[in-house]
């Protein structure tokens, strides 16, 4: 049987190294599958680069962008079949100078906030960015676990086919977001309801996993990969990305593909007869008042005549 490969990119400075120590206990859990791990470091992310690639890990990029060509190679490697994990941190690409969006957000309905969730500790006195998540386990990926603990993560929103992971309660939590011209974080008071923390999609043969917060993939004790149930969550991600799409849910995307399509192709088609027809009560008006300057232009020379 083949192994796996699964891809770390480190070319657009993300924080997740899977070589650094503090990730030793998640590339110990990465071997324990048979996984075959490699890193990308100084190139581009090209249809070369994934190529015989499974899963891709982008891991919280910081102060770099993905270029349009390279977006347009994850969107294909993911429709073609493969696996993608993308993690981001508080802020999203607001704080993280980064642009995850365009690639989750636009193709796969998955929207990282740039926020901060936090909650009331017990005593409902002080405030913090340690989330335990539990009772809210409703996908295959988190069926079985009992507690999950997270730090600094900011919430998703979702759209499409995207479904949630894991999600908090509105009750006692809420989002803060941060304000560049006073670099403070800001309780946003419209925002006191049930946040996301991590979600997945299918697209084509493909899937999709995203999470709000990087610190459950490090060693960390409080809210890193060994405690609660956070690293038996890590390796559901990881077999669920790479079991294959049911060929059932793949002819539903290409159904669902063509609709797009011809709703596209039909407003393309409605803008294009209004434009003919905004040119042609034009080109009327136009001869009309060339015709009326005709019209008095003969009128003049024929009052000079008389």
């Amino acid at each position: 049987m083949l192994r796996k490969t699964i891809l770390f990119d480190l070319s657009h400075n993300e924080m997740l190294n899977i070589e650094e120590q503090e990730f030793s206990n998640l590339y110990n859990l990465l071997q324990s599958l048979n996984l075959k791990i490699k890193k990308n470091e100084n190139r581009n992310l090209t249809k070369k680069v994934l190529e015989n690639v499974d899963i891709l890990v982008i891991g919280n990029p910081i102060d770099d962008y993905f270029s349009n060509i390279e977006i347009k190679e994850i969107v294909d490697f993911v429709r073609n079949g493969g696996g993608m994990l993308l993690i981001s941190e508080y802020g999203a690409d607001y704080l993280q100078k980064t642009n995850l969006n365009d690639i989750s957000g636009i193709n796969f309905g998955i929207y990282f906030e740039k926020n901060l969730v936090k909650r009331f500790t017990e005593d409902d006195q002080n405030s913090t960015s340690i989330l335990k998540i539990c009772n809210s386990f409703t996908h295959d990926i988190t069926n079985g676990l009992r507690e999950i603990v997270v730090g600094g993560s900011c919430s998703l929103f979702l759209d499409k086919e995207a479904e949630s992971l894991l999600k908090i309660a509105k009750n006692k939590v809420w989002v803060e977001t941060f304000n560049g011209s006073t670099s403070q974080w800001i309780k946003d008071q419209k925002q006191e309801q049930e946040q996301i923390i991590a979600a997945c999609t299918e697209f084509g043969q493909g899937k999709v996993v995203a999470f709000g917060d990087i610190d459950i993939f490090c060693n960390g004790t409080n809210f890193g990969i060994n405690s609660f149930d956070n690293s038996k969550l890590i390796e559901n991600i990881i077999n669920w990305l790479m079991e294959p799409v049911k060929k059932s849910d793949v002819i539903n995307f290409l159904v669902n593909q063509l609709g797009e399509l011809q709703n596209s192709i039909r407003e393309t088609t409605i803008t294009i007869n209004n434009i003919i027809e905004t040119m042609t009560i034009l080109e009327k008006r136009i001869s009309y008042l060339e015709n009326n300057k005709q019209n008095e232009s003969k009128e003049r020379v024929s009052l000079k005549e008389k």
